[in-house]
């Protein structure tokens, strides 16, 4: 008999009586020939092998104790969970004995618990906690875990979300005002009573499901959060399984430490290089995966749209669908590439749309490199803007570029960001009244977002319990430091100048200039995105959030060869003081990474958007070093970064 929970309400105590179970016998068919080479729970995604995902989001809801069966390469999936160290309970299947099957052939294991029975192609970032929760509080025998996704809306269920049946098998009728058709997610909770109704051998799921209906038993579905939902159990849905995790990593490439001749690829869009990979000739790539210990050699100059393997290359052309989503960063505006245009639809018109609109074309006629503005319709809260392509200057840098390949390519950024602060700067008046300034004001609220959203927000330090004079020396600094910025000669920034958003576009694509038999280089243009935050303000802004980025690491040579080269350059339109601007950089730096830290924690822990987390170290990192070359002593600052360093080791 099941353990009686179905009172408890604390939701820890919850999933600790849970027992989990991974179906993972399977052959995989839909997914051949990789699946020759590499079990399906074993595929990569982006680095991360599915089943460590699978089994670490089980792990982080609660539940301890979790088994796995095996059948299809049994033994490769069973020597990879024991070198992982997963404390996995085993279940062979001498022959596949599918899904209701796998349940009784585990039955001893699931019997003195509610267990919960994830598939193991399934990546997603459900709440498994709330919809266990759910299911022990409307004592349901079987909860299964559903989404509204068209293409496989087969479970009608009824006004109060019982299982009524399933289309069109048992359940002809069309969806009406009093029943609905959803999904299943792949995903389900079972009370162990339920287990009685299976028989011994072969048998489905769905045959359970129908017969606890049948019973009269309870069987409901519960509608799940998620931010993202794959079926990783076919070309097409693998490859948006891996591009989507791509985006949510705010890059276009991703090469595993342990492989080598990335800088052989010109990258048109999505690129995944897997571990232990080769690559021995150039060739220009657009939306391929090359699967682990891949050694290739193409005669073809370019490929798109495949998987790669030892043996094979497999299309999923038609992966995007109509519309292909791009937005993950920390925008609040949505963007989709269609029809090869690039759609930006804003939740709200404020005067940002404007601004971007009438920003956008000005910049252009000076001959700023953005994108064309092909549309702007207020009243539909659009922008429709040229395509650029998906390669931003973060995901070049994925790849290991020599020095001089990096140098040369931010003095090309440089040099346009030098000529739109002195010399278009100089002949803008007719924005005078469009962008705002960056005052006094503005630079506050940046430290005090940097103190709220990330000191107090993510570090959870209550800097009013410091000391008495701790917090008004502080905001004494952070006083200083914005009236030294704002007596600053003032030009158009961009305001956000960071490596994502800066885009690199291929001239006469698949023309390689061969240096040696393991080395291309390739030429790009560059262009400038997400300008619509724009201000009037101090120049050194701009190039502290560019060559100081958490996003990317630069050496301090690499750095400083730049800074000189950007005075150089500004100094053809204007008498600027070299040393007056390094100390203006030098307070920039630290009003930037405060200004970011603030955003991370904002965008990680109020958005959902928890990717930003992974950049509060380098951020940190950057603001501490930026402090101890201050121009001017920040004690408390420091003393503030310092503790904060600290703190950061323990989360």
């Amino acid at each position: 008999m099941s353990k009686d929970i179905s009172g408890a309400k604390d939701s820890e105590f919850l999933t600790q009586c849970i027992k989990g179970f991974i179906l993972a016998a399977g052959f995989s068919k839909r997914l051949r020939p990789i699946t020759e080479h590499i079990p399906k729970p074993l595929l990569p995604i982006v680095g991360e092998v599915l089943l460590d995902y699978v089994y670490n989001l089980l792990k982080s809801s609660g539940i301890e104790h979790i088994g796995i069966n095996l059948h299809y390469k049994a033994e490769e999936i069973e020597k990879y969970i024991k070198n992982r160290g997963f404390p996995l309970t085993f279940f062979h299947e001498k022959e596949i004995l599918n899904t209701g099957g796998a349940l009784y052939n585990a039955r001893d294991f699931l019997k003195d618990s509610t267990f919960i029975v994830h598939n193991s192609d399934i990546y997603w970032d459900g709440n498994i906690k709330e919809a266990i929760k759910w299911h022990i509080d409307s004592e349901n025998h079987i909860t299964l875990l559903v989404h509204d996704y068209p293409p496989d809306n087969k479970l009608i269920v009824d006004e109060k979300d019982n299982l009524i049946g399933i289309y069109p098998s048992t359940f002809s009728l069309k969806p009406s005002s009093s029943i609905k058709s959803l999904a299943f997610t792949g995903v389900a909770i079972y009370n162990p009573d339920v287990l009685e109704l299976l028989p011994e051998g072969h048998s489905s799921v769905i045959d359970l499901w129908l017969k606890t209906k049948a019973q009269g038993l309870k069987i409901k579905v519960f509608p799940i959060k998620y931010s993202f939902w794959y079926d990783s159990g076919t070309p097409k849905g693998y490859a948006r399984a891996v591009f989507d995790k791509l985006k949510r990593n705010f890059t276009s490439l991703y090469v595993h430490p342990t492989s080598i001749g990335c800088e052989l690829i010109e990258p048109l869009g999505n690129i995944v290089i897997e571990r232990d990979v080769r690559i021995k000739k150039n060739f220009t790539g657009k939306n391929i995966i090359i699967m682990p210990e891949t050694e290739f050699s193409s005669e073809n100059p370019l490929i798109s749209d495949c998987i790669v393997g030892k043996d094979f290359i497999l299309s999923f052309a038609g992966w995007q669908g109509e519309k292909e989503i791009l937005t993950h960063g920390g925008s609040t505006r949505n963007y989709f590439r269609k029809d090869n245009k690039v759609f930006c639809l804003w939740h709200d018109i404020n005067q940002e749309f404007d601004k971007t609109v009438t920003l956008g074309k000005f910049l252009k006629q000076k001959g700023m490199p953005v994108a064309d503005i092909i549309d702007a319709r207020k009243e539909k809260k659009l922008i429709v803007l040229e395509d650029l392509g998906d390669l931003t200057l973060y995901s070049f840098l994925q790849c290991k570029r020599n020095s001089e390949e990096i140098l040369n390519l931010y003095k090309k950024i440089i040099e346009y960001v030098a000529t739109l602060h002195w010399k278009i700067s100089s002949e803008a008046k007719e924005l005078e009244g469009i962008l705002p300034e960056f005052d006094y004001a503005y630079f506050r609220w940046e430290s005090d977002y940097f103190l709220k959203e990330c000191v107090e927000g993510f570090f959870k330090l209550n800097l009013s319990t410091v000391g008495d004079t701790f917090l008004p020396e502080l905001q004494q600094e952070l006083h200083i430091i914005a009236e030294k910025l704002t007596k600053s000669k003032k030009v158009i920034l961009h305001r956000d100048l960071q490596s994502q958003n800066i885009m690199l576009k291929p001239l006469n694509s698949g023309h390689f200039e061969t240096q040696n038999a393991e080395k291309s280089s390739f030429n790009y243009k560059v262009y400038f995105v997400d300008y619509q935050s724009a201000r009037w303000g101090p120049a050194a802004y701009d190039l502290a959030s560019l060559l100081w980025d958490p996003y990317v690491e630069l050496n301090n040579y690499i750095r400083q060869k730049l800074v000189h080269y950007y005075i150089e350059k500004s100094l053809k339109f204007f008498s600027l003081n070299p040393s007056a601007f390094l100390e203006e950089l030098s307070l920039c730096r630290i009003q930037r990474h405060m200004q970011a830290l603030g955003a991370y924690g904002f965008l990680s822990l109020k958005r959902g958007k928890r990717n930003f987390l992974k950049f509060i170290p380098p951020a940190l990192k950057l603001l501490v070093e930026d402090i101890q070359e201050s121009p001017i002593a920040l004690l408390r600052l420091k003393e503030l970064t310092l503790q904060l360093s600290r703190k950061i080791l323990y989360i």
